[in-house]
Order: C-alpha cells, then structure tokens, then sequence
C-alpha cells in the first residue's frame, strides 16, 4: 500500500477580494517603493501570478501566506473603486501551518525580492520570537530564538539576531525616521558599541552617577534622528556630556572611547604630558615624506574598500562584492544584482562597478576571480567582458540619474565620493607609473 504524504496539499482557486486579508505580521512598515509601478501593471494586465494563501482553522477569512501585500491592497482597493475585474483573484490556497511557519514565509518572501529594510526584517523576527517564547518564560534567548529560525528555513547568525534584538528594542523609540530611511546593521552595531563605552567611562569616571547614563544617552540618540544619521555627531556629542560631567577635555573623553572600542581601555593616569622641545629650529622645513608607489596605492586601495562595502551593505548588494584588499582597486563586482533588483541598486550597482574599472578586465582575468555559479561568470562563458553587463543589466544609468541621486543620503554622498576621490587617485597613479591595474 503506498505511504499517504504528508506534504501540505495546495489547490487553486479565484476567492472574492474582500475575503483574503493582509498578513497582520508582515515586515514591511513602510510603503512599497515599487507601489505605483505595481498598481500600473495590475490595472494593466491584471495579477497574472497567483496570490498565495492560507486559512487558519475556525476563521472565515483567508491570509496572505507569503508575500502579496501590495498586490492584495491595490487589488481592494481598485475594487472599492468599482473595478469588478477585480472582485475576484486566482490564488495558490495552503493548508495552515502554523503562525511560526507564516511569519517565516513572509520574511523569505521578501528577503528574495531583496525589499526590506534592515529594521523590518528585525521587527519581524522580534515577532518571532514573541511567538515563540515558552509560556512561563518572559522571553526567549537569542541563541535559542537563533536555532528555531534556522529550524524554520530562516537561518541568522546570533551576532545579527543580537543587533535586530537592540535594533527594535532599544533603537526603534529614539531613532525611528533614521531606521526607516534605511540605517543599516552596520550602524546599528556601531551605536550600541558606542554605548557601552560611554557607560563604562561614565561609571568609572562619575562613581557618584554611576549607572545614570544610559537614559541620557537615550535623549542624545533621539536628538540625532532624522532621515540620515550622523555617528560622529552622536560620538561628539556623548563625549561632551561625559567631559562636562568629570571636568575633562572633551579630546581627552575621545581617546579614551576610542581605546575603550579597540578593548584596551585607558585611565587618565596613563596620558602623559607633551612637552615641546624648544630646541628643534620651526624655521626649517619638514622633511618631505618620500614617494612610495605600493604604499599610495594601498592607501586609496583601502579608502575604496571602505566606501564601496558601506554603499553596497546601504543598498542589500553586499553579496556582489569580493574585496582584493592589496590588488587592483580593492573589490570588484563578483556578481550581478538580484533579478527583481529595483533600478536604484542596478544604478548603485554600475557606480560601484564603474569605480573600480571592472569593464577593463579580461574575460580571462574575471574568470580568475568570479565563483563559477555567479550569474556573472555564467555569462562570461558565452560572451565577451564588455558585453556582458549591458546585456545583463538592461537599464542605462541616465534612466535611473534622478532617481540615484535624489536617493543618496548625505551620509551616502559623502562615501561615494570618498569612493570615487579614491578612483581618481589610483587611476593617476596608475597612469603616471604606467601601470594596468588589471593585468593578470
């Protein structure tokens, strides 16, 4: 007799578009970028691809089982207005699962069309992790939340579990515009590394406060919200309060945060006095800095690393860049953007591509250098480097300009021109000493 499976049986079926509902878990906070264009096509053409959804026993109603917000909430609504072509749509229904199960969908649903912010995927593992907490705990440990995640099809390493949990839990209330508009795990972690600095130094050196600055630490993170976020601000600005309070330099309060960051911390008793020495002549010329090709070159080498990985971490193209930190101009693109990329990363994309004169190279060079499965390098079987991202990327960067930069941040402008100041100077060197940063 054969085994009955125990798969979960979808069927397709066209429900009335009053009885499916939204996810009420689902990640996204904030508007669908891609909401006008969405509506466009649907007016035009319809939902061409199924909705997915499932229905939890004893409900009515059904629920969005992976992804389709936008799409169900345009579809209502052009109905609402009288659209009857809308009153029904085709739908892939599920059996329920579990509420785990649907919130997890949902997340990978978005994390493949690469269109969530970095606090929205925290808000919804922070959901998550509600849902799974044990009755008679009052929370779930981030290693233990870590493991059922992966359990689930959804693996994060603990370290960014940590940053969603601080993220959503002790960020969200103060910087609540700036984590909206994009800020990212990197700053994230940057911000409570900070924290934790200031604490120790403002405890050592304030006995008497001791443990009283976390919450005014909250009033000077909540001051720096706003569409783009400054961390040297917010460094300055802490080690002001800290300086004023202990009656120190406020450079002073920077090294010490500085060394408490690198995990050698300093006491004031350890900074030494600089005496001038009188006898040196100011009248005579400091001797010049001798001319040092490879050390330039690393120099502006490692500048580029830097902006390229922050811009690329900003606009989810991280897995595009392999850094060559003492070769070439530091990173290439190892990979194209998603296929559903919007034209905002491919514009990112071609500017990051384009400052490291990746267009230059060999297909036999690139071949050297790209993982055999990447997109890139299976397009480079068949055709020539030079044609390759053209034919790929069907989008001239004109198409996307306004866009691009009306995009940019000024914390995003700022290291893209750091990035191409970088460029520029690797590419005079290069010329000068005439050198093919790209020869094998």
């Amino acid at each position: 007799m054969p085994k009955s499976s125990s798969k979960p049986v979808s069927r397709y079926a066209e429900l009335p578009v009053d009885q499916i509902a939204c996810y009420a878990n689902n990640p996204r906070v904030t508007r669908n970028p891609e909401y006008l264009r969405i509506k466009n096509s649907l007016q035009k053409n319809g939902i061409e691809s199924p909705l997915v959804v499932t229905r939890k026993p004893g409900d009515k109603n059904y629920t969005l089982h992976a992804g389709g917000n936008t799409r169900l909430n345009i579809a209502q609504s052009l109905h609402d207005a009288g659209d009857e072509a809308f009153a029904k749509v085709p739908c892939i229904v599920k059996q329920w699962t579990s509420e785990l199960n649907l919130l997890v969908s949902h997340l990978r649903e978005n994390d493949m069309r690469g269109n969530l912010m970095f606090i929205e995927r925290a808000l919804g593992v922070m959901e998550f992790a509600r849902l799974a907490k044990p009755p008679d705990a009052d929370q779930i440990s981030q290693r233990e939340l870590a493991r059922q995640l992966s359990e689930h099809g959804y693996t994060l390493s603990q370290p960014v579990v940590s940053a969603m949990d601080y993220a959503v839990n002790r960020l969200y209330g103060l910087l609540p515009s700036a984590l909206e508009h994009g800020m990212g795990k990197r700053q994230v972690m940057s911000i409570r590394a900070l924290e934790h600095c200031a604490v120790r130094i403002w405890d050592r050196q304030c006995p008497d406060e001791a443990g009283e600055f976390t919450d005014l630490f909250s009033e000077l993170v909540k001051n720096c919200d706003g569409a783009t976020f400054d961390l040297d601000e917010l460094t300055t600005n802490v080690a002001n309060e800290i300086a004023v309070a202990a009656e120190l330099d406020i450079n002073t309060v920077l090294l010490m945060l500085d060394a408490e960051r690198s995990g050698d911390p300093i006491e004031l008793d350890q900074f030494v006095p600089v005496v001038p020495d009188e006898s040196r002549k100011h009248d005579q010329p400091a001797e010049k800095r001798p001319f040092n090709l490879d050390r330039d070159l690393q120099k502006w080498r490692s500048a580029a690393i830097e902006a390229c990985v922050v811009l690329a971490e900003r606009f989810d193209l991280s897995d595009c860049v392999h850094v060559m930190i003492d070769a070439r101009f530091g990173y290439c693109m190892c990979e194209l953007p998603k296929r559903n990329a919007t034209k905002l990363q491919v514009g990112i994309w071609k500017l990051l591509a384009t400052a490291c004169d990746q267009a230059k190279a060999s297909k036999r060079v690139l071949k050297q250098i790209l993982r055999p499965e990447s997109r890139l390098a299976e397009a480079l079987v068949s055709g020539r480097a030079s044609d390759a991202y053209d034919d790929l990327l069907d989008i001239d960067l004109l198409d996307c300009g306004d866009r691009l930069l009306r995009a940019l941040d000024d914390s995003d402008w700022r290291h893209t021109i750091d990035l191409l100041i970088a460029y520029r100077n690797m590419r005079k060197l290069a010329d000068d000493h005439s050198l093919n940063l790209w020869k094998a």
